[in-house]
């Protein structure tokens, strides 16, 4: 009898400690389950997100030989999976001579590509904080596109380009919803380069100024851009 007693006794220890481990493994936490990690529980907000933004252009296009200042806006959708995002961009500028020059070539350029985005410092708010606040992201980027040029006169050129920027952003994010993540909204600024073959150009090889030797003008057009503007997302 006392053996029976002892093994009864022994059981029920045995299970009101599994019951009580099973209780302190699992935490409801905003209507979801966490498990515990150590001492602390720690429910981070996602890493990935979705952002949208719209800018200005404000620069100097660059197209065989006709070159000059330019104006234009820009557009972009990104998805953000922690440090990296993947974004689909949209431009649309003026390119052409400059308006003081006679004579001189006007159209518009439409371009459209897709880039990938690196962030390289960061306040990182998502991992450190559960409530509102903002955030300061400096990053650099490098895509590829195709652009599309219209001229006034008649004509258009089309051909691909690539990009090289680099910029920051301001954000200003709000506190987690039920999905575990946040609405932001900020400003942001790069410089963008874009850079594309021209056409080539017909004539002898020329010295446009001191020089050794005679050459063709480059057919490397680089355009040259301070983009600034708004962003928004969650």
């Amino acid at each position: 009898m006392t053996t029976t007693r002892l093994a009864c006794l022994a059981l029920l220890a045995i299970s009101s400690s599994s019951s009580a481990s099973a209780s302190a493994n699992v935490v409801a936490s905003d209507g979801h389950s966490s498990v515990r990690t150590g001492e602390r529980i720690v429910e981070r907000p996602s890493d990935t997100r979705v952002d949208g933004r719209i800018g200005m252009l404000i620069g100097g296009s660059d197209v065989g030989d006709a070159d000059g200042f330019s104006v234009g806006v820009s557009a972009g959708v990104g998805y953000r999976m922690g440090d990296l995002t993947v974004r689909a961009l949209f431009d649309h500028y003026r390119v052409g001579d400059s308006n003081d020059e006679l004579g001189g070539r006007r159209g518009r350029a439409s371009r459209a590509g897709a880039a990938v985005r690196y962030s390289l410092a960061n306040t990182n708010p998502d991992r450190d904080r559960s409530s509102g606040g903002l955030a300061l992201d400096f990053w650099g980027e490098m895509g590829f596109g195709y652009e599309h040029i219209a001229w006034r006169q008649g004509g258009v050129l089309d051909r691909p380009s690539a990009e090289v920027a680099v910029g920051f952003e301001l954000d200003g994010f709000g506190r987690r919803n039920e999905r575990n993540r946040r609405r932001h909204v900020g400003y942001f600024m790069a410089f963008r380069t874009l850079i594309g073959q021209g056409p080539e150009m017909d004539g002898p090889a020329v010295c446009g100024g001191p020089c050794t030797k005679a050459t063709k003008p480059s057919r490397v057009d680089t355009s040259m851009f301070f983009e600034f503007g708004l962003h928004w997302g969650r």
